[in-house]
């Protein structure tokens, strides 16, 4: 599918990119021989988080270890604030997803090794847990499970030889689309991780069996919850006419019906593209703005159509914004940023990445992520990891506080 010169689509097209002059710390963690870190208990830590974000500015991310627990725990707050406000089941082999958070603060994530697993909801308030639901009937794993404003689930549900993509309301579950590993039946021998929107549809990549004449090739794909679905894109193994020679493995999805993904072209290079299936337009492409690389990591993509994703330019890894006609950088390497030790810079005493897991952008424009800090020119002495978010210029609600 040939992108199409288009600034941006018509519903975003009046839209600016924000600049970010605001970015504010939420957490932090460190070995307890360094520090007690920041709102969070003295030696807890988190490893390659994704921090979620909604749209009055809460947070979520997961804390897999901490102290006189055995299991891993769910944090919340915002504007600088906040707490482990939900425990998984104690275990030392328990694992939980990265949570996700709707705009009523609902959260939601996904129990795995445990006694009674399935996917959760962490009420904020009383911090309780519930299960939600272990559905399909057969499934073992519930891969990212997201929650919309509807109190609707989606995610990747896993049984034996094959997946699903699968939501869960109302007290039962649909499947939106299968691989031929549980229906034969289907052209899709493998689903790729789903992305959710608010009005019960999923959108990911699929890899389609080959038919002849056509081989097999990957497709992005929006599903609704009674098995139809509509082309956003294809590679060039599955048209001719396509200019996508692959994709990245994650999408993004917002109720508008576009999805942000990731083109990998020769020679190392790559597009940032969001896409309705018929209107397609560029976001990014390396050697524009100062970007010289895009990360393996999931580009997302907010209610206005701004599309947030881990690049990378002269200085190394960085966090961008692009609406198709401005790309902006947010954050990255080296930049010092505020924090409860004061000025730190984002940075590690190697190659290793400076950022853990992927970004979330919330409707407002405001990014959330995690990045990896040291003294201001001292990559020698270890400051952990912050949890932060960068508040768009145009978001009220950093200056009116949090609530």
């Amino acid at each position: 599918m040939p992108l199409i010169a288009l600034p941006a689509l018509l519903a975003v097209a009046t839209l600016d990119v924000p600049q970010y002059p605001t970015i504010q710390l939420q957490a932090r963690t460190n070995l307890i021989v360094n520090d007690n870190g920041f709102n969070l208990p003295p030696g807890a830590s988190f490893n390659s988080v994704t921090v979620d974000i909604n749209n009055a500015g809460r947070v979520t991310f997961s804390v897999s270890v901490v102290p006189g627990r055995d299991g891993p725990s769910i944090w919340y707050g915002g504007n600088g604030s906040g707490a482990l406000t939900c425990n998984a089941e104690n275990g030392e082999d328990v694992f939980i997803s990265d949570p996700k958070i709707n705009n009523a603060n609902a959260i939601a994530f996904r129990q795995a090794f445990g006694t009674l697993n399935g996917i959760y909801t962490c009420d904020v308030a009383s911090g309780n847990v519930t299960r939600v639901t272990a559905a399909p009937l057969g499934a073992s794993d519930w891969g990212t499970p997201d929650v919309n404003d509807s109190g609707q689930f989606g995610y990747r549900a896993s049984f034996t030889g094959g997946n699903a993509w699968a939501s869960f309301a109302s007290g039962s579950a649909a499947i939106h689309a299968a691989d031929q590993g549980i229906d034969v039946g289907s052209p899709y021998n493998f689903l790729y991780t789903p992305s959710f929107d608010g009005l019960r549809r999923i959108a990911g990549k699929v890899r389609v069996a080959a038919a002849v004449p056509v081989p097999e090739h990957h497709e992005i794909r929006i599903f609704t919850s009674d098995g139809n679905s509509s082309l956003v894109a294809i590679d060039q193994a599955g048209s001719g006419t396509s200019t996508y020679p692959a994709f990245d493995n994650s999408v993004g999805f917002n109720d508008s019906g576009q999805v942000s993904f990731v083109v990998r072209l020769p020679a190392s290079q790559a597009i940032v593209v969001r896409s309705n299936g018929v209107d397609s337009v560029q976001i990014a492409r390396t050697g524009q703005g100062g970007l010289i690389g895009v990360d393996f990591f999931s580009s997302v993509v907010n209610a206005e159509g701004l599309v947030a994703f881990r690049g990378v330019d002269g200085n190394g890894q960085a966090i961008f914004v692009g609406d198709g006609t401005t790309l902006r950088r947010v954050v990255g390497k080296s930049d010092v940023i505020p924090s409860d030790l004061g000025p730190a810079q984002i940075g590690q005493n190697d190659s290793s990445p400076v950022f853990g897991g992927g970004v979330a952008i919330n409707a407002n424009g405001d990014v959330a992520f995690t990045a990896a800090l040291h003294p201001p020119g001292n990559n020698q002495v270890e400051w952990g990891t912050g949890v932060y978010v960068a508040y768009a210029e145009t978001d009220v609600l950093f200056r009116n506080g949090f609530e």
